[in-house]
């Protein structure tokens, strides 16, 4: 949503549709107390303009195509184009336009827009002062915090008494005080918020505010080039500066993956947008699930704001020149596909920034629905800088300081520089970057097939103007962009023609693809279906032609998913195909390493690190040679390093019991194979192409009387400590990180587990217990890992903290779940409760167990069979003494089950459970669980018994076998429910 309020007024107040905004004598009062509002008065015309704004932000018919989004802003600016305000002062005038677009999402059509704008002309009672600014809301609140933001910052930046004198400090402060006026306000918060980009012109020097990921973007001459300067940087934990900031806050910095335990949490090196795989890292509050933001400053988010997220914003202060021709400000909808020069650039093929705005939206659009199944929320504004002349400004200065102005300047609070800061020049580009992710699993898989990837001969020859047409089509495709000359050649080769007739459905909804295409002639429509209260219905996404240059599947290159929609073909048309297989090759056939990357990950203990990792270290590998006969190492030397051999064979001689208390399992795997007779104490093996030897001394252990003898000419490959250390850190206690949890500690109390009897306890204080370690939490409560003092007694305490249960409003739940856990019988995955103890923060059940972590903190890949047989049968046995005292569960799921110390799953946490009467026909229909885990009648509110229990089971299951939950994940639960729904 948004609005202007400047001398031609858009709207005086963002209203609803059909709803007219009188304006009385009061109103008019209240406007002109402080000059944020222009004393002007919009007239009619213009008003119906505004109206047509909101009606287009709020808009949910999906249809709406591509052409009606380049024509869109005609629909609500002056017929004569774009607005012109005038700076006096410098003799200058800004022309700018802007446009919003309501996100499209499929599973929630009505969702409002999110983002807001505000354009100030002129901004207070100054002529020369003028202000435009985007916010992007977000969180279940955040269309109403973007509001809120977008008219109180203004308010109390022209309040501060220092404004026309100091307008940085101005800035700052208006951004901290609107912070704490969205805190106390009676809008909620908690996890909501927006970011905010501000740019305040006055006369010709531009502050630019930013707190969060929207960007402010300056168009800079360089003699012939139009190169983009950022005004602003985005606030991730991609920058070192902000990761830093917010780890001291308390944060814990994962990506999702790495929450659910598809890659490594221990690596905290995500990388640039070069090596970035598209999953972002997140702030997590710790032992958390939540709140799970991407950026490390906004305003609101009130429980992120504990752990670092924080309003201030960093200020940017920049003397404009006529080299300036146009500044830009968008919020993160543009910048998720586009890059600032690709922006920049767009801009600058249209004269009027109109057409601009019309430009950007669409090709963001477009980009989002070819690359996802919805689409942000999109807002841009262009100011055109018109007339702007340095013979004033350069008067005093010497010619040389006026063709180069000084960068821009990032303000702190104090009014210092920041003391990091990063290229101001270069071509900042946030836009998605899914080659790297493409090319990670190209790798992949041709490290697990082993076999060489060979192009398909042509079937036929395409003619120099289908060549041409593919081209033009692939250039600016994210997925191409990236590719050498050859290889666009190699790819040319293998797209096969492909026709099809008017009705065919090239793709389906459901299934599964592995072909991308460029339309070469005809018309296709992108279908998909969606849940309606008439049942299914298919609606019309978009619509692919070859004029165009459209193109489609991309994703089908990357992943073997199911398809979000279907491509059905309008009229008869050729379509070009590229296969995953010739992609993944293509991408591959100029990897340089790759048998340098197989041979590393044979090497059990660098078998779990990444491809980009082992990438590095096969650029660090160093080449020996050896003669038949000579000594690679004596048995009275230290070997250096690791050795893989390339060539040739290798005689290894070793002392047998040097070899048991070390990380070797290339000689250990040998010494099993060996027979139970062989000399206790002398040990020989040969090692062939493709073994290798002395791994353990990455860890900086050693064997004594070791010695290897080359057999023949050998050729090794040698990766010392030291360089592995330099390239991926020290991998000391990697070859703990099978059992490491990542919500656990390094490492667990090594206290042997004695027995004990759980009776001889009466009454025990919270000060009777040793605090060691958290293993779960949830919103209000976490399960510690405790010590009895003066006894090695380890027990589980389940605490509750009464502060945030008061605040949540949940001391009822908070009894109840108390009280159903006291009911039940004891059972081996059921632990007893030894007792309650409180204090006067704390209240806590004692637990006569000894839980060591979470199921997703283990399960990083998919089980073998009998080990999700056993997990499995536990479960089914706690369900079963559940269900037989009438209590339903309802928490079976990954992200609730634990485990004890000694492998079996327990039980512990009741906050979904209920106690039924045991009649298996009695329903509830109280909407609870975890999203991936609900059953189709709970989201349905149809009503639901024990049955529910088992569904979830079988959901488990898929996931203990697969690695994935069967319909999603938590962080896409409209999609999951949808999803379940379906199978229903």
């Amino acid at each position: 949503m948004g609005c202007v309020y400047s001398k031609t007024c858009i709207g005086e107040l963002c209203a609803p549709r059909n709803v007219k905004v009188n304006e009385s004598g009061d109103a008019k009062t209240a406007t002109s107390e402080i000059a944020v509002f222009s004393p002007a008065k919009s007239d009619s015309e213009e008003g119906e303009n505004g109206d047509q704004l909101y009606q287009l932000s709020s808009i949910t018919d999906p249809e709406v195509g591509i052409n009606r989004l380049s024509r869109v802003s005609a629909q609500f600016l002056p017929p004569d184009g774009s607005k012109v305000v005038k700076v006096p002062s410098e003799s200058y005038e800004l022309r700018y336009s802007f446009l919003s677009q309501r996100g499209y999402y499929p599973d929630a059509l009505d969702k409002a827009n999110q983002d807001s704008f505000c354009i100030h002309t002129p901004f207070g009672t100054s002529l020369d002062d003028h202000f435009f600014g985007v916010f992007d809301g977000h969180g279940e609140f955040g269309a109403q915090c973007s509001q809120f933001v977008k008219q109180k910052l203004c308010e109390n930046l022209l309040r501060h008494n220092r404004f026309h004198i100091d307008a940085v400090e101005a800035c700052h402060v208006a951004f901290l005080t609107t912070n704490a006026q969205l805190h106390a306000d009676e809008l909620d918060d908690s996890m909501s918020g927006t970011t905010a980009i501000t740019v305040l012109v006055r006369g010709r020097t531009l502050y630019v505010a930013n707190s969060g990921d929207s960007r402010a973007v300056l168009a800079e001459k360089r003699g012939q080039d139009i190169v983009a300067v950022d005004l602003s940087i985005d606030q991730t934990p991609f920058r070192p500066d902000e990761l830093e900031r917010v780890k001291l806050c308390g944060a814990r910095v994962l990506t999702l993956d790495q929450i659910e335990g598809l890659k490594n949490p221990d690596v905290q090196c995500w990388g640039t947008e070069e090596s970035d795989d598209g999953d972002p890292p997140r702030l997590w509050v710790q032992n958390g699930m939540y709140p799970g933001t991407a950026f490390t400053r906004s305003i609101g988010d009130s429980i992120a704001e504990s752990i670092g997220v924080v309003a201030n914003p960093e200020i940017v202060v920049l003397e404009l020149t006529q080299n300036h021709p146009f500044f830009v400000i968008a919020s993160d909808g543009v910048f998720e596909f586009l890059s600032s020069q690709t922006v920049v650039d767009m801009v600058a093929r249209y004269k009027d920034p109109r057409d601009a705005c019309a430009a950007i939206v669409a090709e963001s659009y477009r980009l989002w629905l070819q690359y996802e199944t919805r689409t942000d929320d999109i807002t841009v504004i262009v100011v055109h800088l018109n007339g702007l002349n340095d013979a004033a400004f350069g008067q005093s200065e010497n010619f040389d300081a006026v063709l180069r102005p000084p960068l821009p300047q990032v303000i702190e609070v104090s009014g210092s520089e920041s003391p990091s800061i990063p290229n101001w020049r270069s071509r900042h580009n946030r836009a998605r970057n899914d080659l790297s992710r493409a090319r990670l699993r190209a790798i992949e898989s041709s490290l697990e097939n082993g076999q060489a990837w060979v192009p398909s001969s042509p079937a036929n020859r395409k003619t120099w103007e289908e060549e041409a047409q593919i081209e033009r089509a692939l250039r600016d495709h994210f997925l191409f962009r990236k590719l050498t000359d050859s290889q666009c050649h190699v790819l040319l080769d293998c797209m096969q023609r492909v026709e099809v007739q008017a009705g065919d459905i090239v793709v389906k909804q459901g299934g599964e693809g592995d072909c991308f295409y460029v339309v070469g002639n005809g018309e296709f429509e992108v279908l998909a279906t969606q849940e309606e209260k008439d049942g299914e219905v298919p609606r019309v996404l978009q619509r692919y032609t070859a004029e165009k240059l459209s193109s489609f599947g991309e994703l089908a290159l990357m992943y073997n998913k199911p398809l979000q929609a279907s491509v059905r073909a309008v009229t008869n048309g050729t379509l070009w195909e590229l296969k995953r297989e010739d992609f993944r090759g293509i991408l591959m056939s100029e990897f340089s390493n790759l048998s340098s990357l197989k041979l590393l990950r044979s090497v059990d203990l660098l078998s779990r690190l990444t491809i980009l990792q082992l990438s590095h270290i096969a650029d660090s590998l160093s080449e020996v040679s050896f003669i038949d006969g000579q000594k690679i190492i004596d048995k009275n030397e230290n070997l250096q390093g690791l050795y893989v051999i390339q060539k040739g064979v290798v005689k290894i001689t070793c002392d047998l019991d040097s070899i048991k208390n070390v990380n070797a399992s290339s000689l250990m795997s040998e010494v099993e194979k060996q027979d139970d007779n062989m000399s206790s104490k002398s040990f020989s093996v040969e090692k062939t192409k493709g073994g290798y030897f002395g791994e353990w001394t990455l860890l900086g252990e050693r064997i004594s009387s070791f010695s290897a003898i080359a057999v023949g000419d050998v050729i090794c490959s040698v990766l010392t400590k030291e360089k592995l250390d330099s390239v991926v850190g020290p991998l000391a206690k990697l070859a703990q990180d099978d059992h490491k949890s990542k919500n656990c500690p390094t490492s667990l109390p090594t206290e042997s587990i004695e027995d004990f009897d759980a009776s001889t306890i009466k009454k025990i204080q919270l000060t009777d217990l040793e605090w060691r370690t958290c293993l779960y939490s949830t919103d209000c409560s976490e399960i510690i890992l405790v010590r009895l003092i003066d006894s090695e007694t380890l027990l589980s305490l389940k605490r509750f903290s009464k502060q945030k249960v008061k605040r949540l409003g949940k001391e009822s739940l908070v009894l109840k779940e108390k009280n159903l856990f006291k009911s039940i019988s004891h059972s081996a995955f059921v632990p007893r409760v030894i007792c309650t103890c409180a204090d006067q923060s704390y209240a806590g059940l004692l637990l006569d167990t000894r839980i060591a972590c979470s199921m997703t903190s283990v399960i990083h890949s998919a089980l073998d069979e009998a080990s999700a047989q056993f997990c499995a049968a536990c479960i089914v046995i706690a369900l079963e003494g559940l269900h037989k005292s009438g209590i339903l569960y309802r928490g079976v799921s990954p992200d609730v089950l634990v485990f004890d110390r000694t492998g079996y799953i327990q039980l512990v946490d009741f906050r979904f459970g209920k106690k039924l009467s045991g009649d298996c026909s009695e329903r509830t229909y109280t909407i609870c669980g975890t999203t991936d885990s609900l059953a189709p009648e709970i989201i349905q509110g149809k009503g639901h018994g024990f049955p529910a229990d088992w569904w979830a089971l079988g959901a488990l299951i898929y996931f203990m076998l697969q690695a994935e939950m069967p319909f999603g994940s938590w962080r896409e639960s409209e999609l999951t429910f949808a999803r379940i729904v379906k199978v229903a």
